[in-house]
């Protein structure tokens, strides 16, 4: 029979472990610059130093949906979860992000954090609407696995004829040329 003692040891321990894994979860940098034509997603770790005030920072793991006005363009952010019903992958589900521009998906359900399968991650998409007589681009950021070194290269927004997915950030992080960053 457990005294109060190993009750409360045991306590102890279960809010230590929540704690620590709510603090070491990866989050999401939502960045909204309308003034700047810039919008940023972006996986950071905890803790994170700095939040300016346009800035949004998710929980990964969290369904959620955000939207940014970058002048003629409406950007989307659809965050899901992906659960699985058996196997190793069960106890924890993996993050995806879709992001669409006006009605047009440009990222398809791509995982974003940890993931079972520790398949290649979109650690960064950074978007620059077009103006001042500049092509819009997206700077596409990708790693083999969550945490290991992001890759990052530019694509122009008109360049891109379908969405990307899990197979093009694959692809992406595979590349050996790029600049890591």
């Amino acid at each position: 029979m457990p005294t109060r003692r190993h009750l409360a040891l045991l306590l102890l321990l279960a809010f230590h472990t929540e704690l620590h894994a709510q603090t070491d979860e990866p989050m999401i940098r939502w960045d909204c610059d309308s003034a700047g034509n810039k919008l940023t997603l972006e996986m950071v770790q905890p803790p994170v130093a700095k939040v300016n005030a346009r800035e949004l920072i998710l929980l990964n793991g969290t369904v959620l949906f955000e939207q940014c006005r970058l002048g003629k363009a409406n950007w989307t952010l659809l965050v899901d979860l992906v659960e699985y019903a058996s196997g190793r992958c069960e106890v924890e589900p993996d993050t995806i992000v879709s992001l669409l521009r006006n009605d047009q998906l440009v990222i398809s359900s791509v995982v974003i954090g940890e993931n079972c399968g520790e398949r290649p991650v979109l650690s960064a998409a950074r978007i620059t609407e077009p103006g001042n007589g500049e092509d819009g681009k997206i700077e596409l950021c990708t790693a083999r696995t969550y945490g290991a070194e992001r890759r990052c290269s530019p694509l122009r927004l008109r360049g891109i004829k379908q969405a990307i997915d899990n197979d093009a950030i694959a692809a992406h992080a595979r590349r050996s040329a790029g600049k890591p960053r």
